[in-house]
Formats: C-alpha cells, structure tokens, sequence
C-alpha cells in the first residue's frame, strides 16, 4: 500500500504528513509548506492512520501536544508499520522528556519548536527525502550483487559438474 515509491522521481515534491490536533496548525501549515512539498494533513492518530495507508508518505511531522494520542507515541507507531518514512516531531512546549521519548521510541530525526522556521522544515524533509533515496540505491545495488552472485554460483557449480 504506501511503504515509500522504490523509484522516487527527484522532480516530483516530497509529501508530508503533518499531525496536529489545532485546524489553525494545519492551514498553516499547508500554507507555508504548499510549495516545497505536497503537504498531507491529520488531526488525530485516525486520521493520520487513513493518510499513511492510502498514500505514498515520505515524512510524517507530528505536534507533540495532542489529546488522546501524544505525538511521539504517535511517531513510535509509524516506526513499526512504516518504517521507512521519515519522522519528526515539533511542540510549542520545551518538554524534554518527551523530545527523548521521541528520538528514542519513536525514531525522531528532527525536532522543531513552534513557531517552525519555514528554511529548517524544508531543509530537513529534502535530508530525509535524499536519506531515503539512498537507501533505495544502496538496496538496489546490494540486490543486483546478490543476484550476480547467485549467477557466478550457477555458473561455478555448472563448470565443476561438467
């Protein structure tokens, strides 16, 4: 279903989940990011749930202070199901333990305070965005060395039979 194109085209706009609970957050959001990503948007863990899966999502930024579901514990849950996209966390609040739970747990690779700084946002998407692109090279390639392998195997095998 998502789990992130094998062959992200570098012209196309990374997309980016953004989760937070306040609708003024999000149309924020949306407005100041519309350009340099296509931007998803969530209130809630349900929400963001139905994006994740219907969706090709790249990065999911996730507001810590949300009721029922915290935005780290959030982030934790993508990890499991989707790992392979990016996560980040941002809060108005200087909540310590909760940027560690996120970093630790969740595997955070970006924290943000609000207001969010419109060139460190994008900055840090088009990172993980490259991040992922090398890892799908590096898979690829790792992939195409087995299969050489399995055929020099085929071949080596073939010579000492005959």
């Amino acid at each position: 279903m998502n789990a992130l194109a094998k062959d992200f085209n570098p012209a196309e706009l990374p997309v980016v989940l953004f989760v937070d609970d306040d609708a003024g957050n999000r149309q924020a959001f949306h407005a100041a990011f519309r350009h340099h990503m296509q931007v998803l948007l969530a209130a809630d863990l349900h929400e963001a749930w139905l994006q994740l899966t219907s969706h090709e999502v790249h990065v999911v930024i996730a507001d810590q202070r949300m009721p029922n579901t915290t935005g780290s514990e959030l982030l934790t849950l993508v990890k499991e199901r989707f790992p392979k996209v990016r996560r980040m966390l941002v809060t108005a609040y200087a909540d310590l333990e909760a940027i560690i739970d996120a970093v630790n747990n969740g595997g955070v690779s970006k924290y943000f305070a609000k207001p969010w700084v419109n060139d460190q946002v994008v900055k840090a998407v088009n990172e993980a965005v490259s991040e992922i692109q090398a890892e799908a090279r590096a898979a690829e390639y790792t992939e195409r060395l087995l299969e050489a392998n399995r055929q020099l195997e085929f071949a080596l095998r073939q010579r000492l039979l005959s």
